[in-house]
Parts: structure tokens; C-alpha cells; sequence
């Protein structure tokens, strides 16, 4: 289907309608992380877009598309196309809410870039995600929940043993990104279940989530103080970007004690399994001060199950309570993309963002006007912030008296 029609007085007036300017972006964004993943797998530097020779010749097919279809907006808008290439890369490095040519695109997502530095920025991987199902997303999430299915189903003894191994390895991923080889071997005495012959299948889960870093007679790393991740820089910083969305603080030092070698988080684990963690922990941490019992990840049969589930006193019974919690860029590619759990049946659901994207001017009103028509109306939920969910667990709890020990 074109995204391009031209009014019926032809083209010489320069007027053309765009069924989305999301289109234009989502395939722009498609060419750079597709280009991005190209470099990383020739080992190139990851510096691709100043350079001036390319390795290779053919450019995705999705940025050629762009790149057409940006040079013909340009030009029936009377605006001097991008001369190349390198021009639409510059052009990408820039807010769209400030390229010559106007694009209609909501008040939070005209001020971000495609490219940040020399990588996709957050919203350029949303927009690959959301319009395509991005295949490494997907085969990253895919690989990682069935490791933990395996590993969970195999050491169960009891009724609920799969969910609590399920979760207790869930949130290793989350809470620790790098891990010793002391720390593994640890794991295998814990859950040894395996085949027949081989080791335990733990082991499997480790390789899809972590890979192998040499370090005799330990290590000491510069990581994130508030998240763990590793930080590439020199110590001595304050500060730095550690990559976690909304995670901003100093470093501190880890030391691991290590026989041979430690482990790190593949980028797939990290940016699909752990970055989205971060914040389900932090709502379920804050819903257990309230004196109230969360549970996380019911559903686990499913890669995207319900993050955070509670149950509320009510009367003489209980209300359970679900929430959602996710961390966008973009609110208008988070509406397009998100669905509601099927399960668990819950009594009130919550899309929960977290502060530092709703204090974005208009992103919760571009997140609600998206949301619009697009929800099943057998399971409605309320947008909220982080605070707002709390809120209105304290109201809930207040009417009961404080009692949150109902069932």
C-alpha cells in the first residue's frame, strides 16, 4: 500500500497526503538498526555513520525505501531534498519537530532523535519493534523464557516450585548483569536437574542470558550504582549513561572473585529482559512497603506475562490487582503496540509509565489519545504514573483501615 497519494490537481501544486509520518520514521529507523547490526556482526567500529568508505554496498532495503520516500516529501514541499546518504544520517541525529519539513507526529516524540550518538536511539528500536515485530526482540525474549521454562519444570518438586524457580531466575537477569563463575557453579549445585548426560540445564539458561568474559583470580569492574550494568568509560566520571532508561547515577566498583571467568549480559537480555525489569521490580518493591504482598510474573507460560499482580482489601473480600508496567520512548508507539495480558482475570488493571516519562510535556495525553478505540473493551485498564499507582493503592488500603492482610 502507498503511503504517498497526490491530490486530484496533480503534483505540480506540491501537495501530497501522508496517511503517517510514523511510517517514514519506522522504515528510517528499520535501515539503522538494521545497518547497526550489520557493523556489529563484521566486527566493525561502532562508528560507522562519520566514516567515509563503506565495507559494504548494499544498504537495507527499508532505509532505501526512507530515504525515496523522505527525498519526494522534500521535494513536493518545496524544501531542497538531503543530497545523499550522509545527509539523511545527519538529518536522523535531529529532533523531527525541528527538520525543514513539518511532520505530524505527537509533542513527545517530535523531540527525539533517531540516532543518539552512533547507535538507534531508544524510539528508533520502539519503532522497529513496534511496526515489525523486531525479529532480535523477539528471538531474544523467545530464548530467554523458554531457558527459564526448562530450568523452572525441571527442578519443581512441589505445585508452585516452577514459578518460584521462574521468578527467582527472572530476577538474577534483572538484578545481577554480571555474575562470576563462582556464581554459576553455585546455580548448578542449587538447581542440578539435567539430561541424562550433560550438565545441568541452568546452564543453558546462563548461555542464553550471559556471555563469557576471561578474568583469573577475580575482577573489579566499574558498574551503575543504582542498576549494575557495567559502565565503558574510565572510573573517575560521576556520572554516566549507563543505558537504562531513566537511570541516572554515579558508578561504583564491583568486585567479583573469580576462578576463571565472569558473565555479562548478551545486548538481547539486556535491553529486552533486564531494562524492562528494572522498573517492574522498583512498582513491586513500592506496592510491598505499602504493607501489600506482589507477586510477579503470574502467567509464566507466556513471554509476556503480567508483570506485577496484589490482591486489595475490600470489604470482607479482596480485589486483585494488575499492572502492566512499561517503559517507552514513544507513546504513540506504545499504544500501537501494546495488548493486555490474557491472564491473569484481574478485578482492576493499570498501564503503569514511569515518572520520568510522564514528566515528557503531553506524553501521557499522547499515550491516552492513542490508546483510544484501540483497547478490548472485556478488560479496560487506567493509565497511571508510578506515584498515581500508589496513590490509589494508599486510598484503597485507607478505606479499609490500613488492613492489607485480606485474602
Amino acid at each position: 500500500m502507498s503511503a504517498l497519494s497526490v491530490d486530484e490537481a496533480g503534483p505540480e501544486r506540491g501537495a501530497a497526503v501522508w496517511e503517517d509520518d510514523y511510517i517514514l520514521l519506522a522504515l528510517l529507523s528499520h535501515g539503522l538498526v538494521e545497518m547497526n547490526r550489520r557493523l556489529e556482526s563484521l566486527g566493525q567500529p561502532r562508528h560507522p555513520w562519520s566514516g567515509a568508505e563503506r565495507r559494504y554496498t548494499s544498504l537495507p532495503g527499508a532505509w532505501q525505501e526512507a530515504v525515496t520516500r523522505l527525498w519526494w516529501r522534500f521535494f513536493w514541499a518545496g524544501l531542497e531534498p538531503p543530497r545523499n546518504d550522509y545527509a539523511v544520517l545527519e538529518l536522523c541525529r535531529v529532533p523531527p519537530g525541528r527538520w525543514p519539513l513539518p511532520m505530524a507526529l505527537s509533542a513527545a516524540d517530535a523531540d527525539v532523535c533517531l540516532l543518539e550518538g552512533d547507535e538507534p536511539s531508544e524510539f528508533a528500536e520502539e519503532a522497529v519493534r513496534g511496526a515489525w515485530g523486531d525479529p532480535e526482540a523477539h528471538l531474544a525474549e523467545h530464548r530467554v523464557h523458554q531457558a527459564l521454562l526448562l530450568v523452572a519444570e525441571a527442578n519443581a518438586r512441589e505445585r508452585h516450585d516452577a514459578w518460584r524457580i521462574y521468578v527467582r531466575l527472572r530476577r538474577l537477569v534483572i538484578e545481577r548483569p554480571v555474575i562470576s563463575d563462582l556464581d554459576v557453579q553455585a546455580l548448578q549445585r542449587e538447581l542440578p536437574t539435567g539430561p541424562a548426560a550433560g550438565e545441568p540445564y541452568v546452564m543453558e539458561f546462563v548461555r542464553a542470558v550471559y556471555e563469557r568474559r576471561p578474568a583469573e583470580n577475580g575482577v573489579t569492574l566499574a558498574v551503575c550504582a543504582r542498576c549494575g550494568v557495567p559502565l565503558s568509560k574510565a572510573r573517575g566520571k560521576r556520572k554516566e549513561d549507563c543505558g537504562t532508561p531513566g537511570c541516572e547515577t554515579g558508578y561504583e566498583n564491583l568486585r567479583l572473585a573469580t576462578l576463571g571467568f565472569y558473565w555479562v549480559l548478551h545486548r538481547g537480555a539486556r535491553r529486552f529482559v533486564h531494562d524492562a525489569g528494572v522498573f517492574e521490580l522498583r512498582v513491586c518493591d513500592n506496592v510491598r512497603a505499602l504493607g501489600l504482598e506482589p507477586l510477579l510474573w503470574l502467567g509464566t507460560d507466556q513471554p509476556d506475562a503480567l508483570d506485577v499482580c496484589f490482591r486489595v482489601p475490600r470489604g470482607k473480600r479482596s480485589e486483585l490487582w494488575g499492572t502492566d508496567e512499561k517503559d517507552w520512548a514513544s507513546p504513540v508507539l506504545l499504544a500501537r503496540s501494546f495488548r493486555w495480558p490474557i491472564e491473569p482475570e484481574c478485578d482492576r488493571r493499570f498501564l503503569v509509565v514511569p515518572e520520568h516519562r510522564a514528566q515528557v510535556p503531553g506524553y501521557l495525553t499522547d499515550l491516552r489519545t492513542e490508546l483510544a478505540g484501540r483497547t478490548d473493551p472485556a478488560r479496560p485498564f487506567k493509565v497511571v504514573t508510578e506515584k498515581q499507582l500508589l496513590t490509589e493503592v494508599r486510598r484503597a488500603l485507607a478505606r479499609q483501615g490500613g488492613n492489607s492482610c485480606a485474602r
